[in-house]
């Protein structure tokens, strides 16, 4: 457990010393327990073995950072812990090779950690404190034991992996795949609006004085899980604040929220705030982008597209999500050159490149 500065600083000098690509991370949170989530565990394995830093404990993270914007490391299912180091850290590695990308374009339909260990090992990971409160401290030994567990079969694996994409001559496709997924981890972490964060999935089904209620009701949630200190599912849901705000749309009463009397009088007055506010102070309701207008034989082109798709997963042996996902299909039976624009060079080539897509269905049938 490396939990102090010096120890950190050693770590990161042998750390920079492997090679690039051989090394592995994984992180933990404590996002069902707190109110704002802390990344609290920092699993790192080599060639040498594992090591786990306590990023709680450790006041000047900085040598962890340093080493980070260089390195080239493998993570499973990146896309949360690239959040977590976005948050943390501002900051995300250079590379990622994400062994769960890899295991899609190999063709596994069970693509989880667990399921990939048992597959190439006969070994079934426990599962027991995948939900634990890693903000825990000192942290029992069963939980170190699990954390280890996330880290410890990686680099064999991935080593199995890349021989098995070369052999496929999908290597490429998983390197290109992995870089546009930590560009996209970048970009989602700064098109994050904070003053529109309460305009939650299936809002658009409310009008500006429905909107009005919801912006009201989730700040309420907002104050109520950070005076507690907990996650907001805890105060409310979300489908409950929508319900709520549907019918406050509708001048309707609203059903009390369960908790202590304070958590009922402030609700009520949430209520009562947006109940009082003039319809000018209501929400803009947001610009839709306007409709396409459908080319000449969309239906016909869609379906062409989709034909296509759907014949390569098949020979390929892929879920077509990979080839390209529906709205990716839509877009090139809107406009061709922008459809085929908006996919990655592999995916590209597939679609029309004949040779290069016979060679991958080649290479497909021989395994």
């Amino acid at each position: 457990m490396i939990s102090d500065v010096a120890s950190l600083r050693l770590w990161a000098k042998r750390a920079k010393a492997q090679p690039r690509g051989r090394t592995v991370l994984d992180l933990e949170a404590d996002s069902l327990y707190r109110y704002r989530e802390n990344l609290c565990l920092i699993q790192y394995a080599d060639a040498e073995g594992i090591e786990i830093i306590d990023p709680l404990a450790i006041e000047d993270m900085s040598p962890f950072c340093n080493w980070l914007r260089t390195a080239e490391v493998w993570m499973h299912g990146a896309d949360y812990d690239m959040r977590l180091l976005m948050q943390a850290y501002g900051a995300l590695p250079a590379m990622i090779l994400d062994t769960q990308i890899a295991a899609r374009l190999l063709g596994h339909a069970q693509f989880g950690l667990a399921a990939l260990v048992e597959h190439f090992y006969g070994i079934k990971l426990s599962k027991k404190n995948q939900k634990a409160n890693w903000g825990l401290r000192p942290i029992p030994e069963p939980m170190l034991a699990y954390a280890q567990g996330d880290v410890a079969y990686v680099l064999d694996m991935a080593e199995r992996m890349v021989g098995q994409l070369k052999t496929m001559g999908r290597y490429e496709w998983f390197l290109e795949s992995c870089a546009v997924s930590v560009e996209r981890g970048q970009q989602r972490q700064h098109s994050v609006d904070e003053k529109e964060a309460w305009r939650i999935r299936g809002c658009g089904r409310l009008n500006r004085r429905g909107l009005a209620a919801l912006r009201e009701l989730w700040r309420w949630r907002e104050n109520e899980a950070e005076r507690i200190n907990r996650p907001v599912f805890m105060v409310c849901s979300n489908q409950d604040l929508l319900e709520r705000s549907v019918q406050l749309q509708e001048f309707r009463r609203t059903s009390p929220p369960h908790g202590n009397p304070g958590r009922l009088a402030r609700y009520r007055r949430a209520v009562r705030h947006f109940q009082l506010m003039d319809e000018e102070e209501y929400p803009v309701l947001p610009r839709r982008a306007k409709s396409k207008q459908a080319p000449p034989h969309f239906e016909m082109r869609l379906e062409h597209w989709l034909a296509r798709r759907d014949a390569l997963a098949n020979a390929l042996r892929l879920d077509a999500s990979l080839i390209a996902s529906h709205a990716q299909i839509e877009e090139l039976a809107f406009d061709e050159q922008k459809g085929l624009a908006s996919l990655m060079r592999w995916q590209r080539e597939l679609f029309i490149d004949h040779a290069a897509a016979q060679r991958a269905i080649s290479l497909t049938c021989q395994l």
